[in-house]
């Protein structure tokens, strides 16, 4: 199987809450945590019945901090809830406030010059 994420996954479990509607167009709140993060997004466990391409929104317990996300994979149901994985909608930014900026690590163009 070909690796098709953007960026590695941390497994952190971050204290959320999710809010959303069925596909009955019921609204839900799940109180939950993460199951793995990315700075695109995260692995969540939802009780509530989500299907893939829906916008959901997911608020950091941690900073009170809401993102627009996509549900952008649902995985069979565990122990009463299912795996779900989302993209933040917009908004770039470290939602989950655990990533460095990167850094460029290639040696630069010009020649650096030490003085004796």
């Amino acid at each position: 199987m070909v690796e098709r994420r953007r960026c590695k996954r941390l497994p952190l479990n971050i204290p959320v809450r999710v809010y959303g509607r069925t596909p009955n167009n019921r609204p839900f709140r799940d109180i939950t945590v993460t199951k793995a993060i990315s700075v695109h997004g995260g692995l969540i466990p939802l009780a509530g019945s989500v299907k893939r391409g829906q916008r959901i929104l997911v608020v950091n317990s941690f900073t009170e901090e809401a993102r627009q996300c996509r549900v952008v994979y649902v995985g069979a149901k565990q122990r009463g809830r299912k795996k779900v994985a989302v993209e933040f909608a917009d908004d770039p930014g470290d939602f989950w406030h655990v990533y460095a900026p990167l850094v460029n690590l290639k040696p630069s163009v010009q020649g650096t010059r030490v003085d004796a």
